[in-house]
C-alpha cells in the first residue's frame, strides 16, 4: 500500500525539527526511520538492518575500519545510533549557519545527503561508538565530495571548502539533512517502485522540495540576474528531479522559479552505477 503524504511529513519533521529521541518522539522517529527505508511505518525498527553495513570497528589494515559481525551489531543500540546521526546533523546545521553568514550567493550547489559511518573503537562494546564521517565543511575533510567543489572552482592549495563557497559566493546544501546511509538499491527504489510515489510526487522530489523551502528561509540570494544551480546527487534520484518539473512545470517558491534542463533519456535498465549528474 502506497504511503500517505500524512506518513512523510513525520520524516519533514524528523530532518528539519530539533527532535529528540526520548518519549514519544522515539516512535515517531522508528515510524519515520522505517518509511525512509522502505519498511513498514510503525514502532519496530526495521531500519536498524539498513545502517549494519557501515557500523564498522577498527582495523590495522583498513583507516575506515571494517564491518563488525552480526553479534557485535546486534549489540550496538538504536539510541546510539540515532543519537549519533541527530548530534552530527546539529553540528552541520550550525556549520552551514557559519557558511550562509554574511553571504549573497551567485550560485547553489546541491548533495544528497551527508555520509556516515559508525566507528566501534573497542568491539568487546559494541554499545560505545561514535559518528567518524566528515562533513564537507568540517575542518580539513578532503574526499570526493569536498575535491570535488575545491577542484570546480580551482581553489588556491591548502583552501577549506568553506573558504572557497564563500570566495565564490556558491551556497551549498544537502537534500537530506541528517547523516543517513542510502545504498543504490534504495536509491533506484526511490525512483521506480510505486510504494514512493506520494501524492503525484516521487519521494525524493518532494525531499528536494523541502530543503530547496528551508535554504531559500535561511541564505541570501542574487535577485538581480540568474542564479545557477549545480546538482551533485546519484542519477537515479536525479532523473526523477528532471522527470517531474519537465511535466509539472517549474518550481516556484516565494517568487524564486528554479528551471530544470530536459529530463535525461537515460532509461534506469541501461543506468550505470556511480554516474552523477554534472553541473549546468
Amino acid at each position: 500500500m502506497p504511503y500517505s503524504l500524512k506518513q512523510l511529513l513525520i520524516l519533514k519533521e524528523m530532518f528539519y525539527t530539533d527532535m529528540v529521541y526520548e518519549g514519544d518522539n522515539a516512535e515517531r522517529f522508528t515510524s519515520a526511520l522505517n518509511l525512509f527505508y522502505g519498511y513498514p511505518a510503525d514502532t519496530t525498527p526495521h531500519w536498524k538492518e539498513a545502517f549494519k553495513k557501515v557500523v564498522k570497528k577498527p582495523s590495522k589494515s583498513n583507516e575506515k575500519g571494517v564491518q563488525v559481525s552480526q553479534t557485535e551489531f546486534k549489540a550496538v543500540p538504536v539510541e546510539l545510533i540515532i543519537g549519533s546521526a541527530l548530534a552530527k546533523g546539529r553540528d552541520i546545521k550550525q556549520k552551514l549557519k557559519s557558511l550562509y553568514f554574511g553571504t549573497e550567493f551567485r550560485r547553489t550547489l546541491i548533495y544528497e545527503a551527508p555520509p556516515y559511518s559508525l566507528l566501534i573503537q573497542d568491539p568487546s562494546k559494541p554499545e560505545e561508538g561514535e559518528l567518524v564521517a566528515k562533513f564537507i565543511l568540517d575542518e580539513r575533510c578532503g574526499g570526493p565530495y569536498a575535491n570535488a567543489i575545491l577542484n570546480c572552482f580551482k581553489s588556491p592549495a591548502k583552501s577549506s571548502v568553506h573558504q572557497s563557497l564563500r570566495a565564490n559566493h556558491c551556497g551549498v546544501f544537502d537534500v537530506i539533512p541528517i547523516p543517513l546511509p542510502i545504498n543504490s538499491e534504495l536509491r533506484n527504489l526511490w525512483a521506480t517502485d510505486e510504494r514512493y510515489l506520494i501524492d503525484g510526487k516521487r519521494i525524493f522530489v518532494h525531499f528536494f522540495e523541502w530543503a530547496v523551502e528551508k535554504y531559500i528561509d535561511q541564505v541570501s540570494i542574487v535577485s538581480t540576474k540568474p542564479h545557477r544551480l549545480s546538482v551533485g546527487i546519484p542519477l537515479n534520484n536525479a532523473i526523477t528531479l528532471y522527470e517531474h518539473y519537465e511535466a509539472h512545470g517549474p518550481l516556484v517558491f516565494k517568487g524564486n522559479k528554479i528551471e530544470f534542463n530536459a529530463p535525461h533519456s537515460l532509461p534506469f535498465s541501461a543506468k550505470k552505477v556511480g554516474l552523477w549528474i554534472h553541473a549546468f
